[in-house]
């Protein structure tokens, strides 16, 4: 894919700012707590190629402390939890109380299911005085990321916004950014007007301005634009250019909708799937695979329907009674906010329905026939799409699912792949996989069969140019094509300046800093920290909790969270070492007489 010859390398006007809920890392139960990891989630592995380039910012929502033990069983993600040497991430504190409320009642508990078409019994089911009162904490929660970046002064060359936790983010960030290009991307499906219509009409309208305060506004297909389309023109009143796939706002300017369908970075996905942990996982995997295998893997949630696929593999029992014992299916379920009690609800169902089916059958198999693998274990989801014979997804609706897309690069039995005609890959993989009905069990036990009894030609007849496909349009050209839209193109990091670096290392002070302020180094203290610090020829770094931040980055200052009493570190190297210490050191002290 090519770069329009207009199109200016960040670095020449400014910072790219990455705003998403999500920061980097995901939370992992182990040994009765929650200990952060690197993501595997699909949104953070896509931008993160972005957000580890220079002059490139990633803000993030994160949550003070709940006030007492008692509300730890409540799942949150502190600062600390978000902060990574290698990136700019910049967390933004939010109150637990408005945290959890913006993102678990307003973000989860409503906009994710009504996207999802869930309006059920684990679904979105009515409006009531608390979430009437959620729906304020989420336009807070959005005020605050949007007050935060202001603050922090930084020259900004575009904004690139993640998903729905962040619908009226837009809006309030064009009030101070007026001229600064903004994208909103939506990586799940947006949903048709009379779906939308299921919020009272002062929310959506909202949800929709905020997204209008774009330029350009991403979804994963052309059904998700022809729908956004609509809710502008039926909702709204706004005029619509459907040949153009524009809104033209009344001040005149014009907003595009654009399709970005995600993807994957196979090279990636080739490092992992070569690697010693996923080498140990096919060894533990071996005797579950049997000699037939069926597998899914998605996140325990009401929107990816487990319960009718498990009763769909039930009926296939009944139809070919000649399989059994010969094939199992393996479901590789991520574990997903269980803080939230329908969500433990949908679980406890799902693991029901597992329990009744297994019970019907492990007799005559001698085995379970469905074992579940209740983990966010990712090799071993990769170790066992290489060898099934069948990858089922039957989600009622999806934005995308990229787990099919990595199936079909690591498959190599080969398998086929089963998936509902509401996901978003549908469309990629029309011609070359199985389509159903994502509530017809008949339908898919059928589909099934045909799947197993398929020879091996036929299957690869349909994996090769899934594959081709895949790896013709990766995460990398996902995200160039949104670049491109802003007319932009990121270098290679630039070398420092010869004229500027010390001609000799006469030594290193380090001396031990304590932040007096009550407000701590926050946006202004920070960028006289920062103005200090490169004043001076040495390097400066900020040593906390062992790991090094930049001194003279106002972004790696403010990701470092040197709040009111913390303790660092601050080092300095070169031949003016002594004096810029010094400095920095009577700064603090100045920023406690200016603060109190």
């Amino acid at each position: 894919m090519t770069i329009p010859a207009a199109a200016r390398p960040v670095s020449d006007d400014g910072t790219v700012v990455i705003v998403a809920h999500r920061g980097p890392h995901d939370f992992v139960w182990e040994a009765g707590q929650w200990v952060a990891k690197a993501s595997t989630n699909g949104l953070v592995s896509m931008i993160e190629p972005l957000a580890r380039q220079p002059n490139v910012a990633w803000f993030c929502c994160v949550s003070e402390p709940p006030g007492s033990e008692s509300e730890r069983d409540a799942l949150y993600t502190t600062a600390n939890d978000q902060t990574d040497s290698d990136l700019n991430v910049v967390p933004v504190p939010l109150p637990a109380g408005i945290y959890h409320e913006y993102y678990g009642v307003i973000s989860n508990e409503i906009l994710w299911r009504l996207h999802h078409h869930l309006v059920n019994q684990f679904g979105y089911a009515q409006l009531d005085q608390k979430t009437h009162r959620a729906w304020d904490s989420y336009l807070e929660a959005n005020r605050r990321l949007a007050e935060a970046i202001r603050a922090t002064e930084i020259p900004v060359r575009a904004f690139l916004i993640q998903d729905y936790h962040l619908y009226p983010l837009a809006e309030m960030l064009r009030r101070h950014f007026p001229e600064t290009p903004i994208l909103h991307f939506i990586h799940i499906p947006f949903p048709e007007p009379a779906i939308l219509k299921l919020l009272p009409k002062a929310w959506r309208e909202t949800l929709l301005r905020g997204l209008l305060g774009c330029n350009v506004i991403g979804l994963q297909t052309a059904a998700d634009v022809r729908s956004f389309l609509a809710c502008c023109q039926e909702i709204l009143g706004a005029t619509v250019d459907l040949h153009r796939s524009t809104v033209i706002l009344s001040s005149g300017r014009t907003v595009r909708v654009r399709a970005f369908p995600a993807s994957i970075d196979p090279k990636a996905l080739k490092t992992l799937q070569q690697s010693a942990e996923t080498a140990e996982a096919r060894q533990q995997l071996a005797s579950s695979m049997g000699e037939l295998s069926i597998i899914r893997v998605d996140r325990l949630d009401p929107s990816k329907n487990q319960i009718i696929g498990f009763n769909a593999f039930e009926r296939l029992l009944d139809l070919h009674p000649q399989l059994i014992g010969h094939v199992r299916f393996l479901a590789f379920l991520i574990p997903s906010r269980t803080d939230l009690t329908v969500y433990l609800a949908y679980r406890d169902a799902v693991y029901r329905e597992i329990e009744r089916i297994n019970s019907r059958f492990s007799q005559t198999c001698g085995f379970n026939p469905i074992e579940v693998f209740y983990t966010s274990d990712r090799t071993q989801a990769l170790a066992a799409m290489e060898s099934c014979d069948v990858f089922l997804v039957n989600s009622g609706k999806d934005g995308m699912n990229l787990f099919v897309k990595e199936w079909a690069l690591v498959s190599h039995k080969p398998g086929v792949l089963v998936v509902s005609e509401t996901v978003g890959v549908a469309l990629e993989t029309r011609a070359l996989s199985l389509q159903v009905c994502a509530l017809d069990v008949e339908g898919i036990a059928k589909a099934f069969a045909e799947a197993l009894f398929m020879p091996a030609d036929a299957r690869s007849a349909w994996l090769s140019p899934l594959r081709a496909n895949i790896e013709k349009w990766t995460a990398h050209d996902w995200l160039v094509a949104q670049l491109r839209e802003l007319e932009i193109t990121l270098p290679e990091p630039a070398p420092f300046p010869a004229h500027l670096k010390p001609a000799t290392q006469k030594g290193v002070v380090e001396w031990e800093l304590r932040v007096l302020n009550k407000e701590g180094i926050h946006a202004r203290p920070a960028a006289a920290f920062v103005r200090c610090a490169r004043s001076f020829l040495c390097e400066i770094e900020i040593i906390k909790g062992g790991t090094s931040f930049s001194a003279k980055s106002i972004l790696s200052v403010l990701t470092a969270n040197l709040n009111r009493d913390t303790h660092f570190i601050l080092r300095a190297s070169g031949v003016d070492a002594t004096a810029a210490a010094e400095q920095i050191r009577q700064l603090l002290e100045s920023f406690e007489h200016e603060e109190g």
